[in-house]
């Protein structure tokens, strides 16, 4: 499923700093994100009462695959900092999953990469000269063990429900904050990450 993502901030490109073959390397700030693979795996158990059949009740465990991140910055956008990531868990119908624990709220430290690079051999576009400085598209990844975007506890909710019924249907709503290269606040949304759940085995015993 392809995000939708939001760009939230400011949009303005700089005009007073061109390089010299006539790139402007000004102030603006274009980019957008996507957020894949995250998956909840469940093992159920059936335990039914050994004399007469009948259901007692179920185990559960699961297997946790946290997202990746991309971030994409456009030509000539400014790098950002993100500073904070915003969960919601939302259901097929919006509704928040699991209540209140279906929101949450991480501080974080990740360093999205502005859309220039750099036409001098060995050389960081931070410590690149501006005549030589490239509009260019770059991309910027997170992986799952960067930042976690799904909680056990949401995770632990998949996996009751996953027992007796079929799995539900739902997404990530992820606000990623921060400052960019400029020293202003900007928010990137992805409003529709999918979180996949589903029943990897059914097993029964009897107790």
């Amino acid at each position: 499923m392809k995000n939708l993502t939001i760009m939230v901030g400011i949009f303005a490109l700089g005009l007073s700093a061109c390089s010299q073959n006539g790139v402007n390397i000004g102030q603006g700030f274009s980019m957008d994100a996507n957020v894949t693979g995250a998956n909840v795996s469940v093992a159920v158990v059936e335990v039914k009462d050994k004399t007469s059949g009948a259901l007692k009740g179920y185990r559960s465990t699961y297997t946790l695959t946290n997202p990746g991140i991309v971030f994409n910055a456009l030509p000539q956008s400014v790098g950002l900092n993100i500073q904070t990531v915003t969960v919601e868990v939302l259901d097929n119908a919006g509704i928040r999953y699991d209540g209140d624990l279906g929101r949450y709220q991480r501080s974080v430290s990740l360093p999205v990469k502005s859309g220039f690079t750099c036409s001098t051999a060995d050389t960081t576009v931070e410590n690149c000269s501006p005549s030589n400085k490239l509009p260019a598209n770059v991309a910027t990844t997170f992986t799952n063990t960067d930042v976690r975007l799904v909680t056990d506890e949401i995770a632990s909710q998949i996996a009751s429900d996953c027992q007796s019924s079929v799995c539900p249907t739902l997404k990530l709503k992820v606000t990623f904050a921060g400052v960019d290269s400029a020293g202003r606040a900007q928010a990137i949304i992805v409003a529709g990450a999918s979180l996949g759940a589903s029943v990897a085995s059914r097993t029964t015993v009897t107790e």
